[in-house]
Parts: C-alpha cells; structure tokens; sequence
C-alpha cells in the first residue's frame, strides 16, 4: 500500500468517527490538499500561475473588467473584512494593476479601477484558468462532471451557513 492509499484507508477509516474533531480536521485537509493541487498549485501542464491567492481574489472582486467599484463593493465581492480589502487593494495599486480615483459625482466617495495593465493580466488568468478546468473535466465522465458539481455545489451552500 502506498502512501496515498494509506492517506485513504486512514481517512475512509476516520469517517465511521467523524463526530471526533480530529477525523473532521483530516477530511477537510485532505479535501483541501487535493482540491488545491489539482486546481492552483499544480504544476505539470501549465497549471501554475505567478499570481498569489489574494492577488487572484483581488483580481476577480472585480467582476466587470471595465467597472470601476468601491471599497465595501470589493469587499463584498472578495469576500473578506474591509481591511483586508484595502491591504489587498494597496498591493494592487503598488503594483500598478489598480488605480484609486474620486467619484466626479461625490468627491468624497473612492473608487477603484483596473488598470490596462491589471486588465490584461485578469484577462489571461482567466483564459488560462479556463483552459485548466477544461483540461480537468475533459478527464471526467459527463456523469462524474455532474456529481463532482452538484456535491461541491452542496459544499459551498453548507459552508455559506458556517
């Protein structure tokens, strides 16, 4: 039995105790271990990006790439506390990937923008995040690619409550 497969035994043995904290915590790591691999860190065909995880959420907390949006709009869309947004938006704007400005029809409200360059670089993220899925689902059957969905479907809603 190889490694892996002793990381499986060990884990389908925890889920007949997953009322004990400890088999929780493995199931959740050994999801995220493998869901992070296979989907960011993976290296082998070009499945890697140069950007950082917040770099990627700031990125994407613009929704529409020629919007310019608020502070709390970001916030809500990066989903994450009002400081971090503006930690996450200073690295942005540091690297020239986004540019604050005052509103023109209320001087006191700041907004910000990507920058062309920021636009560019969101733009080919997406377009290589989009080849990566494919790239992962082409390996799956159509009624994997549904229940693979439907269950992480399932997950985001249960973790919406937490």
């Amino acid at each position: 039995m190889d490694e892996r497969d002793a990381a499986m035994h060990k884990s389908k043995k925890g889920m007949k105790k997953l009322g004990n904290l400890n088999a929780q915590m493995i199931v959740v790591r050994e999801f995220m271990d493998e869901f992070y691999n296979k989907t960011v860190f993976q290296e082998e065909g070009n499945l890697s990006s140069d950007l950082t995880a917040s770099q990627i959420k700031s990125l994407f907390a613009f929704r529409e790439e020629g919007k310019a949006y608020s502070i709390g709009e970001l916030r809500t869309n990066a989903r994450v506390k009002r400081s971090t947004i503006t930690d996450m938006v200073d690295r942005l704007e540091r690297d020239g990937i986004a540019e604050r400005f005052r509103d023109d029809g209320d001087r006191r409200v700041v907004k910000v923008r990507l920058t062309d360059k920021g636009k560019k670089i969101r733009r080919e993220f997406y377009q290589k995040r989009r080849k990566e899925m494919a790239s992962i689902f082409s390996k799956l059957k159509e009624n994997e690619k549904r229940l693979l969905l439907h269950h992480l479907n399932g997950a985001y809603q249960l973790l919406k409550k937490i």
